[in-house]
Formats: C-alpha cells, sequence, structure tokens
C-alpha cells in the first residue's frame, strides 16, 4: 500500500492575488445566492430560509478564511510552506497605521457631534420651556476639552514622554478648535462655513501628523517582525527522542525508562533534556555508556555529550548535546597570552560552541595546583608550553623547571630561573623543595598572614614537573611531592605536574594522584579508566577524537578539562622544529614559535632574598643570575651529584684519600679536572695532588658513614639514610667504584681497609674506560667483590 502524499504549493505573490480573486468570486455568488433568496422570501415563499441561512454562512466563512488561511493551502504540510503568519502580522501592521492616520479627525467629530447634539437638543428645551436655543453652547463646547483631559490622564505614562512631549501643540489645537465648532454648531446649527473651517483646521493641526505616519507610492511597504518559533515539536514525531525511546530508553536499552524532551538548537548544537527513571539511573550511567547511547541515536559518539541536568530539577535529569558542526574544525594559533588576576584567559575552544576556556592559577583561596596528563602526540607539550608563557608573562612568578627524562624542553631548560634536568637529579629534588617551601612559610610568618599572594613585593614561583612517571617509584620522593602540592596552595607556588595517564603507578598513589588533581587537563590517554580516576571527567581522555590518517593519531590540542561539560581545543604555540617542518611542507610559517613567546614574554623577576638564600644554600651561587642542575650548560649539581658547588653549599662534601683502586670522579670534580689539565701538559706533580682527593657528596658520606658503623644491608641503608632509594643505591654503586666500600654478598657492604691496599699495591690494575668514566681497581678487590 502506497501512501499519498500532497501537493505542494509555495506562496508566492502571485498565489496571493489569484487567492484574493477566487475569494472575491466567492464571495460575489454568495451574495447573489442571498438577494435571490430574500426576493423568494418577499415573494411569499418559506421554504428558501435555509438556502438564505446557507449563503450568510458561506460569506462568513470566506472572510474569517481569508482574515486566517488562504485557501488550498495545508498547513499540516511544512513542505507547502506553512500558514501565511507573516502576511497577517504586516495586515495588522497596515490596519494600525491607517488607524493612527485617522487620529486628527477624532477631535473634528467628536466637537461636530457634541455640537449638533447641544443644537437639537437647545432648540427642543426652547419649544418646551422659555430658554433660548443656544442654552447648551457652553456645554457642548467643554465636552471636547474634557475628552482631550481623559484621554492625556488615561495615558499619562506614555503621552507625558510620547505625545505631551512632542505633540502637545497639536493635542491642544485640536481640543480648542474642536470646542469651538461645537460652540459654533451649538448656537447657529449647521452650515458651510463651519464645514470647510472644520476640514481646513483638522488639515493644519493634523500636517504634521501625516508626515510622521507617510502613505503613499514613495512610501516603503511595511515589513513584518519576526515570526514567533513555531510550537516546540511533539517528542513522538521528532527522530531522535523515536530513536532514543525504542533503543535507549527501551526495556533492552542501556538506560530503560528514559526519554528525551525540551529540544532546542542553535548554529551548532542540538541540546535535550534527558529524563531518567528515578532511582535507577544518574548522569555518570550515561557518561559511562556514551558511546552505545551515541549508537542508539545513530550519531558520532564524540559528538555527543552529557552533562548534569539545571539545578533544582534533580539528579534524574541531564542534558544531552549533540554537535552537528564543529566550531574549532581549524586550527587557532596562540598568539599572545591574556592573564587576568591569576586566570589565564582563552587557552582554547569548547566544541559544543560556548566559547573560550581559561585555566586557573589562583583564586581566593590560594594557587590551585594541575595536572596535565596525556599520551605522546596529543599535544600537551605545546599546552604546557601556553601555560608557562601565561604564568611567567606576568611578572610575579619564577619558573622551577624539573625534567626526570633530560630533554624534554631544552628551550624551558636554558631559560628557567632554576632547572633540574636528568632523573637523579630530580630524584635528589626534594632537598631543594624542601628549602624553598620552608623560606616561603617564613615569608608568610613575617607578613603575618596564612596566604600569600605572587606579587612584585612578594614573588612567587611555578613548579614545572616533566614526566612525573620517571620518579613516582620513590615513595619517599612521592612522599615528598604529596606533601608539597597540599602545601603549596598558601604559600604562592603554582604546581603543574605533566604525566602520562591518571594511573595510580604514574602518580605513586592514589593521594599523590588526588592532591594533583585539583585542575584536570587531559589529553587523549591510552587508559580507558581515565574518567573513573578523576572526578568531574565528562568525557573520557581515551574517547577524544582521532583524525583521518593512516594510522590514525590523536587530533592535536583536544583535551578534556575536569567539570567541563564539553572537550576543549587548545591553541597551537608550535615549536621551532614544527615552523621548520611547516616551512619545509610550503606552509606559512607561524608568526610565533616557542622559543620567540618565550623571549617575547617570560619576565621574571627577581626572587626574594630568603628565596634567594634558600636557593643558594642548596645549590650555591648562581651563575648568570640562575641555576641549572644538569642538562647541556648545567652551572650546578644536587644531591647525589659530586661538583663542589652542590657539597659545599650543602655543607657536607667530604674529602678521602684515592687509593690506587679508586676510579676518576665524574665530570666536573676537582680529580677529573685534574686529569685534563694532565692531558693539557701540566706538571706531574699537579695532576698528583689533585688526583689524591675525591669529594665524596653528602649522601655518598652518610652512606659511607653507616656502612663503617655497622649498617651494612641495603635494606637497614635505606632506611636509615634521609635521601631516597635510588639515591642511596647509586651513592652505593660510586663508593664501589672509588675503592672506598665493597659488596661482600649480594645486599651487604665492608667498608675497605685503605692502609692494607698502601701496604700491598697490586701487581697489575685493570682499567675500563668509557668517554668520561674512568674505572679502576685492583685485581684483587676484584676477585673478592
Amino acid at each position: 500500500m502506497t501512501r499519498s502524499t500532497k501537493p505542494t504549493q509555495t506562496i508566492t505573490r502571485k498565489t496571493r492575488f489569484e487567492h484574493a480573486a477566487r475569494l472575491a468570486a466567492q464571495r460575489a455568488e454568495a451574495r447573489a445566492q442571498a438577494r435571490q433568496a430574500a426576493r423568494v422570501r418577499d415573494g411569499g415563499v418559506d421554504d428558501t430560509t435555509t438556502a438564505a441561512g446557507a449563503g450568510a454562512a458561506a460569506v462568513f466563512w470566506s472572510r474569517v478564511a481569508s482574515a486566517v488561511v488562504p485557501a488550498g493551502v495545508d498547513t499540516a504540510d511544512d513542505a507547502a510552506g506553512g500558514d501565511d503568519r507573516a502576511e497577517n502580522a504586516r495586515r495588522v501592521l497596515v490596519a494600525d497605521r491607517n488607524r493612527r492616520r485617522r487620529w486628527p479627525w477624532v477631535p473634528a467629530a467628536v466637537g461636530g457631534a457634541a455640537g449638533m447634539g447641544g443644537h437639537w437638543l437647545g432648540s427642543a428645551a426652547a419649544v418646551v420651556a422659555d430658554v433660548g436655543p443656544a442654552v447648551l453652547a457652553g456645554p457642548a463646547a467643554v465636552v471636547p476639552v474634557a475628552g482631550a483631559v481623559v484621554v492625556a490622564a488615561r495615558y499619562r505614562s506614555v503621552l507625558s514622554r510620547v505625545v505631551l512631549g512632542r505633540w502637545w501643540p497639536e493635542l491642544a489645537a485640536g481640543a480648542v478648535g474642536a470646542s469651538s465648532l461645537a460652540y459654533g454648531l451649538a448656537v447657529a446649527g449647521p452650515s458651510p462655513l463651519l464645514g470647510a473651517a472644520a476640514v481646513l483646521g483638522t488639515t493644519a493641526v493634523g500636517a504634521r501628523w501625516w508626515r510622521a505616519h507617510p502613505l503613499g507610492p514613495r512610501v516603503a511597504a511595511l515589513s513584518a517582525p519576526v515570526v514567533p518559533p513555531s510550537a516546540p515539536r511533539d517528542p513522538e514525531l521528532d527522530p531522535l527522542c523515536r530513536a532514543w525511546a525504542e533503543t535507549n530508553g527501551s526495556k533492552d536499552g542501556k538506560v530503560p525508562g528514559s526519554r528525551l524532551t525540551g529540544r532546542a538548537d542553535d548554529a551548532h548544537t542540538t541540546t535535550f533534556d534527558v529524563v531518567l527513571r528515578p532511582g535507577a539511573h544518574t548522569v555518570e550511567d550515561l557518561v559511562t555508556h556514551r558511546v552505545r547511547l551515541a549508537g542508539g541515536l545513530g550519531v558520532d559518539a564524540d559528538r555527543v555529550l552529557f552533562a548534569p541536568g539545571r539545578r533544582g530539577q534533580g539528579a534524574n535529569r541531564a542534558r544531552l548535546t549533540i554537535i552537528h558542526t564543529d566550531p574549532v574544525a581549524d586550527t587557532r594559533l596562540f598568539t599572545a597570552p591574556r592573564v587576568d588576576d591569576g586566570t589565564i584567559r582563552g587557552v582554547g575552544r569548547s566544541i559544543d560552541g560556548s566559547g573560550e576556556v581559561d585555566v586557573l592559577m589562583w583564586d581566593d583561596g590560594g594557587t590551585v595546583p594541575t595536572a596535565v596528563v596525556g599520551s605522546t602526540g596529543g599535544g600537551k607539550s605545546g599546552a604546557t608550553n601556553i601555560l608557562t608563557t601565561a604564568a611567567l608573562s606576568t611578572g610575579v612568578l619564577n619558573l622551577l623547571y624539573a625534567d626526570p627524562k633530560g630533554n624534554s624542553s631544552t628551550a624551558l631548560a636554558s631559560r628557567a630561573r632554576v632547572a633540574v634536568i636528568g632523573k637523579q637529579n630530580v630524584l635528589a629534588l626534594p632537598r631543594l623543595v624542601t628549602a624553598i617551601l620552608a623560606a616561603r612559610a617564613q615569608i608568610a610568618a613575617e607578613a603575618g598572614s596564612d596566604l600569600i599572594f605572587p606579587s612584585e613585593q612578594v614573588p612567587g614561583w611555578m613548579f614545572l614537573h616533566d614526566e612525573y612517571s620517571f620518579v613516582a617509584h620513590d615513595p619517599k620522593v612521592a612522599a615528598l611531592w604529596t606533601e608539597t602540592v597540599n602545601t603549596v596552595r598558601a604559600l604562592g607556588i603554582w604546581l603543574v605536574g605533566l604525566n602520562q595517564s591518571q594511573g595510580q603507578a604514574a602518580w605513586g598513589g592514589d593521594h599523590a594522584r588526588s592532591a594533583f588533581a585539583s585542575q584536570v587537563v587531559a589529553f587523549r590517554t591510552n587508559s580507558k579508566s581515565s574518567s573513573d580516576l578523576v572526578p568531574g571527567l565528562l568525557f573520557d581522555p581515551a574517547e577524544l577524537p582521532l583524525n583521518d590518517g593512516r594510522p590514525r593519531r590523536p587530533v592535536p590540542g583536544m583535551a578534556v578539562h575536569a567539570h567541563l561539560d564539553a572537550p576543549v581545543r587548545w591553541d597551537w604555540l608550535p615549536s621551532d622544529a614544527d615552523a621548520a617542518r611547516m616551512v619545509s611542507k610550503g606552509l606559512t610559517a607561524p608568526a610565533l614559535t616557542a622559543s620567540a613567546a618565550f623571549d617575547r614574554y617570560f619576565a621574571q623577576p627577581a626572587l626574594h632574598p630568603l628565596d634567594e638564600a634558600a636557593v643558594t644554600a642548596v645549590l650555591g651561587p648562581p651563575v648568570g643570575g640562575r641555576w641549572q642542575v644538569g642538562g647541556l650548560g648545567g652551572t650546578h649539581t644536587l644531591g647525589d651529584d659530586d661538583s663542589v658547588a652542590g657539597g659545599a653549599a650543602g655543607g657536607a662534601a667530604v674529602v678521602v684519600a684515592a687509593g690506587r683502586g679508586a676510579r676518576r670522579a665524574p665530570w666536573g670534580s676537582r680529580a677529573s679536572r685534574a686529569s685534563r689539565a694532565s692531558a693539557d701538559g701540566e706538571s706531574a706533580a699537579a695532576v698528583e695532588l689533585a688526583a689524591s682527593a675525591v669529594v665524596l657528596s653528602p649522601v655518598q658520606a652518610e652512606v659511607l658513614a653507616l656502612v663503617a658503623g655497622g649498617t651494612a644491608t641495603t635494606g637497614a641503608l635505606v632506611d636509615a639514610v634521609t635521601a631516597s632509594k635510588a639515591a642511596v643505591h647509586d651513592a652505593l654503586d660510586a663508593l664501589i667504584g672509588y675503592g672506598r666500600i665493597i659488596r661482600v654478598v649480594r645486599g651487604r657492604y665492608q667498608v675497605v681497609d685503605l692502609s692494607r691496599r698502601e701496604e700491598n699495591p697490586a701487581a697489575g690494575d685493570c682499567r675500563l674506560n668509557d668517554g668520561d668514566v674512568d674505572l679502576e681497581g685492583s685485581v684483587d678487590d676484584a676477585r673478592r667483590v
């Protein structure tokens, strides 16, 4: 069985004329029928009453139809153009304009009616009583004036500004002229002279009013106002509501008993209210099954967003947003930082078209620790460059940059006030962080404040910890950073931690992860449980969109912000390598790169005296106004390194005699410099004097003293030493290389007796050269080990 379709008809100017002609013909025919019925009735035929009634009803119905809907148009058929609401609205405007143009004749009409009434009543009174015919001339003259006063009083809220403020001369002249006309008519009766005076007076008084409401061939036609929106769609007729009810809300669906309502459309999205079955489902169930629910609607999963319902609606309400037009399809380049009272403005754009997104550095409650997570290639490094550029452009923050990987960002390593590069150096970083926190606490105590904010008088810090998972395995480091994150809020330190995922192993524990999660920016990750690990993620980072390449890669810059309804596409700040690659492909070079942005906007202030004293106490004096531990161009050492600056600053440098089995000290130590001096031709005596001593780091000295005191096992040493577990293992390896201790059995160590070694020097030495590392040890010691 085929379904019949109605022919479509578009309303145009031609069809309106045809419609008017057809209505005129129908009315003429109805009038002819009515006249025929009347003639028959006058001739004495009574059975035509029904025909007359039918003719009158036909005339009435034709007039009603002509005022509402043109004939032949089906209002239910949207393809036919719908009803003629716009034309009806224009007709209302035309009728209102014509009515307003007749207003200047109202005073003359009122005056004429009052005058003629007074004349006739006065003449009648003169016949009945002994009075003159002009007895009612005075009351007749008062009637127009009273009418003008009543009108002004009735509409005083509008006319006081519009009529009385602009048209008071016409109103007064009209009242006086109408009063004179009424008096003249009541006294002398109607005459051609009074009629001509009324017409000329009305024309003169209403000239300005008619010019304000023109009419004629040169006057633009009135246009209809904006047609109000049509009535909301019936949910049973909306295809998306019907698809939800048949799949997702059915008995076998993921949220049975639910339905969609309250559709709203804009330029980019279609929004529904989701009504869930009370006590059975919440918005968390929608977020968990978002992909399958999107499949039930027949749309792409990355175009479907769920969010809690409006406040006050209840926990069984949610909001569904379907993105039909992508407002962030094109990449937007980062041009300049915008910071307003601790808030970095416009770092990205929301994919639902709701506007730009901000990142908070501090608010009235202090600084906000921030975690930036994401797998390689998702845009994490680019976002970090934007955050760092914006933060340091304020002129009230200095940067402490920790990079355990060693090559994450050479641009930041060479520009940060304090840069700690390399895994072993970052493992020893808690010592420096503890000193800075103590200095900040003293600053707050001296200021008498429990909460200090970065300012020109008291500059703050930005702690940027890259690749946190590299050091999360160390329990002491994880505990220290957990305490730090929970402390810096009140000390004017903005801590930003970068990691590959939200897994507990990547943060060293749930406490550390939750501490960093005050503000989360999650780029695409390879973990399916990311949304469960961070409260407030309404979109799983593992489901962020991929590009159309082969193989498919994450769309650069797409991220999820905690407690935001929709994912965000961050702006792009390309690195120098990215810019060079763009040029090699024939593309236009970006106007701003990461290095150029750092040079242009970095404004690190001078350190507070207490901050500078704390850093100097741990690392030694600055070199060129900054400290860099490790990496290319490193100037200082920290913790387990053996440089003079780091050890001397810590006050725990130990100089010990070096036997024949001792290895050469690492690069930068006095023994290493002595070896290079020997290669340059310095005197042998100077070389022998420099090689006779090796500088031990504080951790190595502490481990050596504990082993000499009888603490010989690895576990006991780790528990006794204040440094991290990894630092203890590195110190044990270094002491073995120096020939100060030996490994008796696995996990147990013993101090080497240097006096025995000097009395019985080995006949042969074994030496292993590896670049700048030169290991020496006696054959006997090697056999004992």
